[in-house]
């Protein structure tokens, strides 16, 4: 029997069916699809790789000691790599860092050496010649408008050919009758020596700051489904649940371990993170990057950002250097001429590192480390140390191209 609508006098019209909401994704498919897995993958795939050296190499990779001389060894390139990564955020390149360091490397050494210069003046000196490399980069990239890839090179050739007459071409190493180097800069009891150690209570403060660091990296990431509140109670479980695995594992034995040159890697690297993340500078320096007309538009003296941006890097690549004469208590022609490339690929492998596309500062300490621990994992498996570059090549781009398949796939 058909229904009438009395104010129409006709049949009654059917209301449409309510729409059918999509059935929700499977708790797993959300979780790989989630922006937070896909930034973490390449770490997970890195962890599963260390996870098959353990099984295979055994105790003869997975010490404490032997990782962490890797790491003290690196820090001039992983220093060297944080010197690339501000100019790479600016949507610059600076090819010059290695040939600073090399530099700087000389005067550390010569400066005392030949000059006898008291130590302090020379760390100054030194410091401040990274100053000058960084202006004068800027100089001709933002004034003089020459392509970023020809300035830096050019100023690289410079840097190298200065390093070179200053030595004479020659290794410079403290001789019977020079000026000696101070002990607490080099030497077996030294800040540069891995045998001596940061005590304990200095290596847990840089550790409680990590922590810290790593409650506002995981808070920032907040979803925009959950509140404030909730996230960064969910945030602090987050942390507080991986400090106590990485010290069931064992970390405190890296805290134990820690050098003064590790220490001074860890402090320049939360310090930058500051800068980048926390201040104006950071968000001026991603903005410049990402679209200069758009961010000069918007009141951003991109200019002055950028010349800033290798500045910092021109420090950071003496600072290198520096260390490298701590470490070595010497100075060789090119000592860090082949750091250039490693630097370069621990910076972009932070885009795929705790990362979906970002240049980040603990993705470039963690992924330099990373790079650094795959090599020496092979070496120590068997393979001739004359592969390293190609292995690292390799991991860069397995590592890059993995991580980009992935989040197409995760779309």
């Amino acid at each position: 029997m058909r229904n009438i609508d009395p104010s129409t006098g006709g049949a009654a019209t059917a209301p449409d069916p309510a729409p059918v909401p999509p059935p929700e994704p499977a708790a797993i498919r959300r979780m790989l699809s989630s922006d937070g897995f896909r930034a973490s993958v390449t770490f997970i795939a890195f962890l599963a790789l260390f996870a098959v050296y353990a099984v295979w190499l055994g105790d003869s990779f997975m010490t404490t000691d032997g990782r962490l001389l890797d790491v003290h060894q690196n820090a001039p390139v992983l220093l060297l790599g944080l010197a690339v990564l501000v100019t790479l955020i600016a949507g610059q390149f600076d090819l010059s860092v290695a040939s600073m360091a090399t530099l700087t490397t000389f005067l550390a050494i010569g400066l005392k050496v030949n000059q006898d210069w008291p130590f302090l003046l020379v760390i100054v000196a030194c410091l401040g010649i990274g100053v000058i490399g960084g202006l004068l980069n800027g100089f001709l990239v933002v004034r003089l408008r020459v392509n970023t890839f020809i300035a830096t090179l050019a100023t690289g050739g410079i840097f190298l050919g200065l390093s070179s007459v200053y030595s004479k071409g020659t290794q410079l190493s403290p001789t019977e009758g020079d000026p000696p180097i101070p002990g607490w800069f080099s030497g077996p009891d030294s800040l540069g020596a891995f045998g001596n150690k940061v005590p304990s209570v200095v290596a847990w403060i840089v550790i409680a700051l990590l922590v810290l660091w790593a409650f506002t990296a995981v808070r920032s990431r907040r979803p925009e489904r959950f509140a404030e509140g909730a996230w960064a109670g969910i945030a602090a479980g987050i942390v507080a649940v991986a400090t106590a695995v990485l010290l069931v594992v064992g970390a405190g034995g890296f805290v134990e371990g820690m050098s003064w040159t590790i220490l001074l890697l860890l402090v320049v690297g939360l310090g930058l993170w500051t800068l980048i993340t926390q201040m104006t500078y950071g968000r001026h320096l991603h903005a410049t990057g990402a679209n200069p007309e758009a961010a000069r538009l918007a009141g951003v003296r991109t200019e002055r950002v950028t010349v800033q941006a290798f500045v910092i890097g021109g420090v950071l690549a003496a600072l290198a250097g520096i260390v490298l004469a701590a470490n070595q208590g010497s100075a060789s022609p090119d000592v860090a001429a082949g750091y250039l490339l490693p630097a370069f690929a621990a910076a972009f492998l932070s885009t795929v590192v705790l990362s979906s596309g970002r240049f980040t500062v603990p993705g470039t300490i963690i992924g330099g480390t990373f790079l650094v621990w795959v090599s020496q994992g092979l070496i120590v498996g068997g393979l001739e140390f004359t592969w390293n570059e190609v292995v690292n090549g390799v991991v860069l781009a397995v590592a890059v191209a993995f991580s980009t398949v992935f989040r197409k796939d995760g779309r």
